[in-house]
């Protein structure tokens, strides 16, 4: 007996030393006007710092949380598999904000207007970059007509089809019908502006703000004007302002070089809103934008580098100047789940490295990429998320883009209202390798892109070698360009070893499906429909770096009501076209690649195809209607099952509440 107290003894003590290291764990409590989000975020820093390893919840209560500065996480203060930090958010308005609720008494409803505290002119530096563009009649009409004073604050926009300029005006010349403007970087740096393929439009100009809804940046007199909306009450509104101050709510910030991961954190429930543009300036300058791709120069209201089993549950991303979650460098089997994401000015999530990163002694060569390095990104997971109404700041913001990313997923989630593309994977162009390998894009609904502003996108776009990686059972509708470059699915330059399967395409400018060039890519049992200037496959290179084209066409549906089934340029590119339906409901000669059907069934690019109606149970092939009045299923009797084609119910894509149908 005297032996086992001895022990017990023992241990008690054991327990007591780690009860005051705080080993055991335990809650904290946020709430407006006592612990803030940054004070439990030391808490627990503390208690790991003295030796803790046991689970910590953080809940959140009710109420918006303004930060003045961003919460940074760094391997400190990480959990365990076994044992996670948890963030839970406990209320319908659990929220951390990157802004300041601007009060009733700022606002007066016969003069509206409401002041900011950080609304004040920023001088651009003197390394701006200073041009001159050279504007249509019409730009330049209207912007003779606006006083000179006002044009200093304005910004000019342009839209180059896949990408996007954002530029502080410095003075118009009629006579010329010139607009000179400046900033960091020359604007013209893709092509030479040209109308056929560009939209412009200019922004907080004076004379402009006449519209109940419209507000304006009054930077000489330091203030925010707004009409309020028919009814608007701003005594009651509730009105946020962001500040130029922060872009990133939370930053999680490992080193992946050091082997230093932020890891096994969770979020659920948390709101994330109301964030400035990223800065291409350094903060030294308005916030601008300039021409690439995707958005690529913008972060995130939550941005990570080096992490591992990060998880947002039921998270909400909103009211942002950029993307609402960007991942960097080092970012392994984080999830995405139940999110929404929403009203966000640039696009929804980013993911992906800065660059390919292989494994030491290895290259970066058109191969099977097996060995991850320290900054790899890789095995994480987008689920069940709604992810709508983005590129308000910048249109080339994309709901989700895959860069330098491998072995991740896309499942079940609602994308659209965007003005470029819905999903983008990969981030090479040309034959050189990528290591946006075994990616899966599955069971999504994605919709309503382009809007007629942008050009050269696609619902899904590709682009690099993708072994691996397969596009499927997705709904893909309603995608329209500004001038061109409207498809459903797109693999851009390079694309390689991927799949695409049982995806259901329909209601687009350009068509069902477009390789510019690439090898090896399979096609295979999807549906393309209504597409307007043609059903599916145009192809615009045969040979790149000596690298002979090629593309695998089997058992789809391709059916048209006006434009060409097949475009130019299939004829020439080597790979296997077999099983194909083709139609053309208007009643024309069909027209596949300048051929007709029999032309074509007998120039040796198609085997085993048939022309013929498909026998849809009821879309309408006559004119647009909502997407509700179609149904592509097929009848028992269709000549498209004797094919071997294989039916699917696309309906169970998109997210699990069918928030978008």
């Amino acid at each position: 007996m005297g032996n086992m107290a001895s022990v017990e003894m023992k241990r008690c003590a054991g327990l007591v030393a780690l009860a005051a290291l705080g080993a055991l764990g335990g809650e904290l409590t946020v709430v407006p006007g006592g612990l803030t989000p940054h004070e439990a975020l030391a808490k627990v820093r503390a208690a790991k710092a003295a030796g803790d390893k046991s689970a910590w919840t953080i809940r959140v209560k009710d109420g918006i949380y303004p930060l003045k500065e961003t919460l940074v996480v760094t391997p400190a203060d990480s959990g365990t598999r076994e044992a996670p930090v948890t963030w839970i958010g406990e209320g319908e308005k659990t929220v951390f904000a990157g802004g300041s609720d601007l009060k009733a008494e700022y606002f007066n409803v016969t003069q509206p207007r409401c002041e900011v505290a950080d609304a004040q002119e920023r001088v651009p530096p003197e390394k701006y970059v200073i041009e001159k563009v050279t504007l249509t009649n019409e730009a330049a009409k209207a912007l003779a007509a606006i006083p000179a004073d006002e044009l200093q604050y304005a910004q000019m926009l342009v839209v180059h089809k896949w990408s996007f300029a954002r530029r502080i005006l410095r003075g118009v010349d009629p006579a010329t019908m010139t607009v000179e403007t400046h900033g960091r970087i020359p604007w013209t740096r893709w092509q030479v502006w040209n109308t056929r393929e560009t939209l412009v439009s200019f922004e907080n100009v004076r004379s402009a703000f006449d519209a109940p809804g419209e507000w304006f940046y009054d930077a000489k007199a330091g203030a925010v004007l707004y009409r309020p909306l028919p009814g608007e009450d701003m005594a009651s509104a509730e009105v946020v302002a962001p500040s130029s101050k922060i872009s990133r709510l939370v930053e999680f910030r490992g080193d992946p070089d050091k082997g230093a991961y932020v890891h096994d954190i969770v979020f659920k429930g948390i709101a994330f809103a109301y964030t400035d543009g990223t800065s291409a300036d350094g903060g030294r300058g308005p916030t601008q934008a300039y021409q690439h791709q995707a958005a690529c120069g913008y972060d995130g209201a939550v941005t990570a580098e080096g992490v591992r089993r990060i998880a947002f549950d039921g998270c909400t991303f909103a009211h942002t100047g950029n993307y609402g979650m960007r991942f960097n460098d080092g970012c392994v089997s984080n999830t995405v789940t139940n999110c929404r994401l929403f009203d966000l000015g640039a696009g929804g999530v980013w993911m992906g490295a800065g660059t390919g990163h292989v494994a030491n002694g290895e290259k970066l060569t058109r191969r099977i990429i097996k060995n991850l390095a320290p900054r790899s990104t890789a095995f994480n997971r987008i689920e069940n998320c709604v992810i709508r109404n983005g590129g308000l700041f910048n249109p080339e913001g994309t709901g989700v883009a895959y860069t330098h990313v491998s072995d991740s997923k896309v499942l079940r989630c609602d994308i659209y209202d965007f003005y470029y593309t819905g999903v983008s994977v990969g981030w090479t162009w040309g034959f050189s390798g990528s290591v946006a390998q075994r990616n899966e894009i599955a069971y999504n609904r994605i919709y309503d892109l382009g809007k007629g502003i942008m050009s050269d996108m696609g619902g899904v776009y590709t682009l690099g070698t993708s072994y691996g990686t397969r596009v499927h059972h997705n709904v893909i509708h309603d995608v329209w360009a500004y001038s061109y470059g409207g498809w459903a699915l797109y693999t851009d330059e390079g694309s390689e070893g991927l799949a695409m399967d049982h995806n259901l395409c329909w209601n687009t400018t350009d068509g069902g499906f477009h390789q510019h060039y690439g090898a090896g890519c399979v096609i295979r049992n999807n549906i393309f429909a209504w597409n307007r200037k043609l059903g599916a496959v145009r192809m615009a290179r045969q040979v790149v770096q000596d690298i002979p084209c090629t593309l695998n066409f089997v058992n789809n549906i391709v059916v048209v009501r006006e434009g060409p089934l097949v475009g130019r340029g299939p004829r020439g590119v080597g790979g296997i076209w077999a099983c194909n339906l083709w139609y053309d409901f208007s009643g024309k000669t069909p027209e596949l690649d300048g051929l007709d059907w029999e032309k074509w069934r007998t120039c040796g690019k198609e085997t085993g195809g048939v022309y013929a109606d498909p026998l849809f149970e009821k879309a309408d092939a006559q004119e647009r209607v909502p997407p509700v009045a179609n149904d592509f299923r097929l009848k028992p009797n269709s000549p498209a099952i004797a094919l071997g084609f294989e039916t699917w119910d696309y309906s169970v894509s998109g997210t699990a509440g069918g928030s978008c149908r």
